[in-house]
Formats: structure tokens, sequence, C-alpha cells
């Protein structure tokens, strides 16, 4: 690779070179590249050429719209609130302890200006910052600031984040310079845009030693931008996210910016410490929430000097409100308690107090709770409100609980209300709504408790399932996959006990579950035939294949039982006129073997339903034999004509296909509760019954 070099304001072009041998290099092309070459490298003849041939590359072809500014840095430049705040901001990043701010005037000819005493910048510090887009403050300068060399002072918490806050000053003026002293450096630099470049930098001036003092300056230039803040406003904005800190003073026009500024903004209210003194609490609140918290909290002021920074702690979280709520981005607490230096609670550097301090522990714990009240009293206008909105939206459905449940929701409302104020009115009346359904349901809290015991993931699977599916849905799908696992799960331990009695406690099953011999036999209208029942007994002289009482549908053999299931046929009128198809499941007793005498017995059946006129000779007929064994080479069916099959199979055959039709959920899901209770009952039902011997009586 080979760097090229280029006229003014185009970019070094770089080529990967990458050509096979199989193309020379001609010696003039090779010797318009600054680098040595051999034969053992390649290049590419297209790049050499260009280079050869004088062709520069310009890469920087970044094109920007006119409206990138806008759209890329937002409010900062068209919202002078906000731009103003953002300007302040930087010089507290900078460790400024004086800021003087010079506010526009239009009729006077008076641009925006804003000046600090901070760190300042160097030449190279400008230029690598404000060419950054998005500079990442954080990751180049930590988190904290240290104050400058003539300056007392404990580190302070940086506002900036994103770099965005050198667009501010576009705010109120077409372009503005910028001077800026540090390290005996000093530079003047015009920061102005075009229609398709968003940032431009012209170096007027530069002083590279000998220069005093250190700090920015900002100076509003070309066209001023008609700005909709009047100065007072600007004042009191200011003052309610800056007065925290009383050794960060900041002027506007000449004239300070004190709590004076913000009467309608700020309360006061003092308490006494039992033992120790008086502390003084002010409150500030810029009524319209912040996105962050980074200007409000807690700030303890100390004999007029602030201990620590103005922030939510930790304590403060658990004892007085959740970080994230609105209130939390909205209010600051000046608490002022001057008798905390005589009790040695401060720490040496006053970045904090003494956390062992007990006159800090007693003074922290009563502000916490005086602050905890005020909010608290504040909200409770909003609480009302929200409590009579969700009681008025949700009150037919309240009124038609009992008393009890209606308490009940009523005192629920109340407490969720007062202990969750970060909870809006959507979120309070959806709460509302569960909870009068519950107390409505029959099963009324038992959700709420295996809700409890779900696990986080758990709750992700139910959200995706009820975005999907409406509850209704979900338990239609969920039931008959149920059914259809317990019925599989049932037959699977049955068919293990030998000699077990098919016609209670197989027979019913298998009418459940035709679905396990394929898809054609999912129908709802494949029904027990009784009539067929009737004709088949006549065909058996015993007394005992005449049927049974309690299932008069069941042709009942001392060794099996069958059944007749069938779905009706239609004329052209879409009259019934008789049987279309016919399914007999013949149950074989566990320990007998399936041969071709039972295929034959199935045979014999559909003849005598022929010979009756109960079946026409092109109903289609599919019959099973099902036991737990089959005699060697009686595996295949038996087929008789176009329209009749019998098939032999084990109960661990239809079994395994049926699961594979559950796509072998059973496996899946076999730890489900309803199937490991199912599982408990049959275990007692095939248990044997103690029997008293005789010879012990």
């Amino acid at each position: 690779m080979t760097d090229v070099a280029h006229k003014k304001n185009t970019q070094t072009a770089k080529y990967h070179l990458d050509v096979d041998g199989s193309t020379p290099v001609p010696p003039h092309i090779k010797s318009k590249c600054s680098n040595a070459l051999d034969g053992s490298m390649d290049f590419d003849v297209l790049a050499l050429r260009k280079v050869a041939w004088g062709i520069t590359v310009d890469q920087n072809n970044l094109l920007y719209d006119e409206r990138f500014l806008e759209t890329y840095a937002g409010l900062i430049i068209n919202d002078p609130l906000t731009a103003i705040v953002e300007l302040i901001a930087n010089a507290w990043d900078a460790y400024s302890t004086g800021v003087k701010i010079t506010w526009p005037d239009s009729k006077k000819g008076q641009f925006f200006e804003i000046q600090d005493n901070g760190h300042g910048m160097t030449r190279d510090e400008f230029q690598h910052i404000w060419r950054t887009i998005a500079y990442n403050r954080i990751a180049h300068g930590g988190q904290k600031v240290g104050p400058p060399s003539d300056i007392v002072g404990s580190p302070r918490q940086v506002f900036g984040k994103n770099g965005k806050g050198r667009f501010a000053s576009f705010c109120f003026a077409t372009e503005y310079l910028i001077t800026s002293r540090k390290n005996g450096q000093e530079f003047v630099c015009r920061v102005h845009r075009t229609g398709s470049e968003p940032l431009v930098l012209e170096e007027v001036s530069f002083t590279p030693g000998g220069v005093h003092g250190h700090g920015t300056k900002i100076v509003g230039k070309g066209v001023p931008r008609p700005i909709r803040l009047a100065e007072d406003k600007a004042r009191e904005i200011i003052g309610s996210r800056f007065l925290a800190n009383p050794a960060f003073k900041v002027s506007i026009n000449g004239r300070p910016i004190t709590f004076s500024d913000i009467p309608d903004l700020i309360s006061e209210s003092k308490i006494d410490v039992e033992g120790l003194g008086t502390v003084e609490i002010l409150h500030i609140d810029t009524k319209k929430s912040d996105k962050s918290t980074r200007q409000h909290g807690i700030a303890w002021w100390v004999q007029s000097r602030a201990v620590g920074s103005c922030k939510w702690s930790g304590s403060d979280y658990e004892r007085v409100l959740d970080g994230r709520t609105s209130e939390a981005k909205r209010f600051t607490f000046i608490v002022k308690a001057d008798f905390l230096n005589e009790k040695d609670a401060i720490l040496e550097d006053w970045s904090g107090f003494k956390d062992d301090n007990k006159a800090w522990q007693v003074t922290r714990g009563v502000v916490q709770d005086r602050i905890r009240q005020i909010i608290h009293t504040i909200g409770q206008e909003e609480r009302e409100r929200t409590k009579s909105a969700v009681i008025e939206k949700h009150g037919n459905s309240i009124n038609r609980l009992s008393p009890v449940s209606k308490e009940r929701v009523s005192n629920f409302i109340d407490e969720i209300v007062e202990k969750c104020p970060n909870f809006g009115e959507a979120e309070v009346s959806q709460l509302a709504g569960i909870l009068t359904k519950l107390e409505q349901s029959q099963t009324q809290y038992g959700l709420l408790e295996l809700l409890h015991n779900c696990e986080p993931t758990d709750y992700d699977k139910l959200h995706e399932i009820l975005s999907q599916w409406t509850i209704g849905m979900a338990k239609v799908v969920l039931d008959e996959i149920q059914n259809r696992l317990k019925l599989i799960n049932e037959l699977r331990m049955k068919t293990k006990k030998v000699g077990i009695d098919e016609v209670h406690e197989l027979q019913p099953l298998f009418e459940r579950g035709l679905w396990m011999f394929g898809p054609q036999f999912e129908s709802i209208e494949f029904t027990s035939n009784v009539g067929m029942t009737k004709v088949i007994q006549t065909l058996f002289r015993d007394p005992k294949g005449k049927g049974s009482r309690n299932r008069p549908d069941f042709v009942v053999l001392p060794d099996a039982s069958v059944a007749f299931y069938g779905r009706p046929s239609y004329d052209h009128e879409f009259e019934q006129d008789g049987i279309d198809h016919v399914v007999i499941v013949d149950l074989k007793t566990t320990g007998l073997a399936l041969g071709s005498r039972e295929k034959d017995q199935v045979w014999r059946y559909v003849k005598e339903l022929r010979l009756r006129g109960v079946l026409k000779s092109y109903a289609k007929v599919n019959g099973f034999l099902l036991g737990d064994r089959i005699e060697p080479g009686e595996n295949e069916e038996m087929k008789q004509g176009d329209v009749v099959k019998i098939v032999p199979m084990l109960y661990s055959q239809i079994l395994d296909r049926a699961e594979k039709r559950l796509l072998t959920l059973h496996e899946r899901v076999k730890d489900a509760p309803f199937l490991a209770e199912q599982q408990e009952e049959l275990k007692r039902f095939l248990e044997p019954v103690p029997v008293q011997q005789a010879e012990m009586i």
C-alpha cells in the first residue's frame, strides 16, 4: 500500500493494490510511487495508472443537507431555553466558578455572549473536540473534573456526554467567535456553517505562549436569530437549575442570578433537629421534568459552601422517592445545615459527609423525612385526581362487587397511588381493572399465585403468547392438547396391566381417541352406532356376548370388546341415506395374541352388517384390531375389495403414532402439573387391592 501526496483540500488516497503477477507494472509508473517496490509485491494497475497520470481521488465525499444540524442537534439550536442550559453546563464541566452572559437585544444591536473562567482549551484540544461529531466527553475526560490550578474545590460531576453543546451558540446567531485561553496559549476561531457543511472552523488568530489566565468566551456574530425568550425568563430557568452550588455563580447583563429570580419556583421550610440545631430547606420546582436527574437532587450547604454534589443519593432513593420518577427530574432541594461543621461531620476536602458521624446520620434522616413529606403534599392533588379518574372508569364493574370486594379494590387503588408515585393514571387503571376482574372470577387470586411462581423468562413467553392469542383461543387449543396428552398417558399406563377390563377401562378411551388412527378420523361425525352393535350381538349365542347394560354401544365378548363408529352419507337432496364410512375398533384384552382368526372375525362383522342392510357395499370400512402382541407373520393388514381394510396393531404402536401426531409433545411436557397429577391417580388405580388371608382370620 502507498500514500500519495495530493493537492490542498484533497484527502490522501490510499490504495490496496492486489493484482496477480501476470500484468507487468511499467517502470515509469513504479517511479511515481514514494515507497520502493520489489517484484514480490502485487499492485493494482489501475490505481498505479491513476497516480502516474496525475489523477487524485477526493475522499471527502460526505454530503450534508442544510437541515442536517437541525435534525442532529434538535432543540439545542432551536430552543433558546435548551441552548442556554447547555452552554452553562459546558462552563460547569470546565470547572468554571463564574459565568457572565450578555443577553441578545435586537433593538440595541446587542449580540449574545457567554464567558467563563473554566479550564479553557488549547488550540489542539479545540480542533479535536469541535471537529469530532458525537464527541464522547466522558470517555475522553472522565465523569469528574478537577479545578484549575488557581481555584480550590472538590472534583465535579460533569453534565456533558454527547458533544452536542458546541452547536448551542447557533441558536442565537448564524455564526460565532470562540476565544479560549489555557496553558499560556490563546486562540480565536470563527465557527459558522454553510448549506452543505454543518460546521466550518476558520482560525482568526493564535498566540502560542505568554498569555495569562484561563477560560472561554463565545460571541455571536453574523445574523442574530430571533429569540422568544425574555431575559427575566432566562434568569428563572437558569436559577432553577444552577443555584444549587454557591461556588458556581451566573450573571446576565452584569446582574447575578439569585433566589429572588425564581420566586414562583421556590418554597422554604425550617425544621429543628433535636439537640443539634435548625435546618433550612429550600425547595426548587422547575415545573417541567428534565431528561435526567443531573441538575436535580439534594444539595447540602454548610456555612454557604456546598458539601459534595447536588444529587439523589442511594439513601434518598430508599427514603424519599424513586429516582426514575418525574419528580426526581424536576425537584431540587437545598439544605442549609451550618451546625454540621461544628459537629465535625464533613470530610476534609468537602466532598461529602462522614458516614459514621452521629450528627450527620440523625440530620440526614430528619431531612429526608421532611423532603418526602414535601413531595407527598405536592403530589396529593394529582393523586386524588388519579384515584377519582380510575374509580369513575371502573365504577360499573366495582359496583357489581360484594361490599367486601368493593372495599378491597378501593383500598388497593388508594395504596397503589400512594406507594407507587411513578405509576401514571393508565397503569393504575390497568391494575384496578385486573383486580376487579379477579374479584369477579371464581378462582380469584389463584392466578396471582401462579404468576408469582413463574420465572422471569416465563413472563416474557406469556407476554408473547397473549400478544398473538386471546385467552379464549389459547384455552381451546390447550384444552384439546391437554385432553389428548392425558388420553395417551392413561392408555399407556393401563395397557401395561395384564388382564385389563377392556370394556370399562380401554374402550371408552378409544372412543375419544379415533384421531390416533389417522387425520381422516378427526371428524366429529364419527359417533358410536348402537344399531350396528345390536346387529352384531345376534351373531353370538353366548349370553356374555349380548352386551353391557352400562355400555350398550359395545359388543362385549369374554376376551374382547368391539365398538362401531359411523359417519353418515347423504343423497343429492342432502338427506341422510345411510353410512358412508365405518370404523370398527376391536380391543383384545392384554395377553391375547392377534392372528388371522381375529382378522376374520372383523370381516364377519362387515358381512353381517351388509347382509342386514345396515351397511352398503360401497361404504368404506376401516377395522382396527388392537392387542399387546401379534402372532408371527400376522402383522400385515387384510383387504377385502377396495373399501374394506383390517389392520392389526399393538397398543404401543398406536400410542407411538399418537405421540408423533402431537409432535412428540408428551415427552417434552411430561412434567406438566396435569400429567403429574394424573400419574399419581393411575398408580393408585393399578395398585392391587390388599386381601386379608383366610388363615389369618
